[in-house]
């Protein structure tokens, strides 16, 4: 069972183009004084989860040979290790500025999808690994359009809901 590459390669394609309208708001928004810490959080959870989305699309273009085994636990391996250092990251920091008074940026269901998807994409990755989940090419897929709508939820919410 192999990976649907086309898939792959648009989830790709996609997650290079937020990556790029990521790179032209940060160049517009740069001013003397930086980015506020709201702004920068959203701006680092959108680079983190386009680029993931962008190379866990990519690695099985790589990694897939003779052995699917070997190259599914590689894979969901390096998904699962992504997906947990975002974990230890994002969570911590979005709860830090919702207490510094930013929780009209970071309202608690926005900031529950967000991490949740991080979580799922953990479990999903983690129940793949032990092979408790046998459609790894869906399920692989669905983690992937997870990093996509958490990199396009951070986008727009930078370009229209911005501190002051």
């Amino acid at each position: 069972m192999e990976p649907n590459f086309h898939a792959l390669q648009l989830i790709a394609e996609v997650a290079l183009g937020i990556l790029g309208f990521s790179a032209i708001l940060i160049g517009l928004s740069r001013s003397n004084d930086g980015f506020s810490a709201p702004d920068n959080f959203r701006i680092q959870l959108l680079t983190y989860s386009a680029i993931g989305a962008m190379f866990c699309a990519l690695i099985p273009f790589a990694v897939f040979g003779s052995n699917n085994l070997i190259s599914w636990l590689i894979v969901n391996w390096l998904l699962c290790l992504y997906s947990t250092l975002g974990l230890f990251i994002f969570p911590r920091r979005i709860i830090k500025l919702r207490m510094e008074g930013y929780s009209d940026l970071f309202p608690l269901p926005l900031a529950i999808v967000q991490m949740g998807m991080l979580v799922l994409n953990f479990i999903i990755s983690g129940l793949m690994i032990i092979n408790f989940i046998e459609a790894k090419t869906n399920f692989y897929t669905v983690c992937l359009i997870l990093f996509l709508i958490q990199s396009s939820i951070a986008f727009i919410r930078t370009i229209f809901y911005r501190a002051h």
